[in-house]
């Protein structure tokens, strides 16, 4: 019988090298990554520190972005920030993004040990259950990037979409307790609006101004692209 796992923290459990994962930062790295995979003809890769970054778009050359943010905004030098609404409002082909955050990318490096793994958030919710579901794996992990070492609500309820999404789909499976956990407050809650909005992530964006992001993020199975992880960081978009 398969196992279906949630990490409420990125190093709360270790990865299963024979098993596959999806990482998650709904508000908003993994909504960014989701976001940028519409773009035609675009490559992303994903960077642990903005050294790193700066070093990768370098190397790339005149046609590399570099993307991301340190306390919810761009660090100097960075042309854009990590809003997903900007990055769906802007024209971007056959540009290369180099993406590095605070919390999303550091769960990305310590869960890279994985068979697969892959990017969800609400706005593939569905999408990327369905292909957890396709692995032929006795193991599947929902990843909370959480936010700066602490569980982030915004993280575990979106986990337990995706939870919600599985579950449905194979009522066989086994759910170990924090899976178990993050249906419940998926449960809790009216609708994802109220679940993100109240959430300590959404309000480090209100200071910032970018709550604007906060309903875009909030926005459930509006798209079938799956972001994974690669060798050296690069992203591999599915369309399920």
């Amino acid at each position: 019988m398969r196992l279906l796992r949630v990490a409420l923290l990125p190093t709360s459990i270790r990865p299963d090298p024979k098993g596959v994962c999806a990482i998650v930062d709904v508000i908003r790295a993994s909504t960014t990554l989701t976001t940028i995979a519409t773009i035609p003809h675009s490559r992303t890769f994903i960077a642990s520190n903005i050294q790193t970054a700066r070093a990768a778009a370098e190397a790339i050359g005149p046609q590399a972005i570099l993307a991301g943010e340190r306390g919810g905004i761009a660090p100097d030098g960075f042309s854009y920030g990590n809003s997903p609404l900007e990055f769906a409002s802007k024209d971007l082909t056959d540009r290369t993004i180099v993406l590095s955050t605070t919390n999303g990318t550091y769960a990305i490096e310590q869960w890279a040990g994985s068979q697969r793994t892959y990017i969800g958030c609400l706005r593939n919710a569905g999408a990327v259950a369905g292909r957890l579901l396709r692995e032929p794996t006795g193991c599947l992990t929902v990843v909370c990037a959480g936010r700066d070492g602490h569980l982030a609500i915004d993280d575990v309820y979106t986990a337990g979409a995706i939870v919600s999404h599985i579950t449905r789909a194979d009522a066989d499976l086994t759910l170990d307790e924090a899976a178990l956990t993050a249906l419940h407050v998926w449960q809790a809650y009216e609708d994802s609006e109220q679940a993100l909005s109240s959430s300590e992530s959404a309000q480090l964006l209100k200071a910032v101004g970018h709550f604007d992001d906060v309903a875009f993020c909030a926005e459930e199975d509006v798209s079938v692209m799956v972001p994974e992880v690669g060798p050296g960081g690069h992203i591999h978009v599915w369309s399920d």
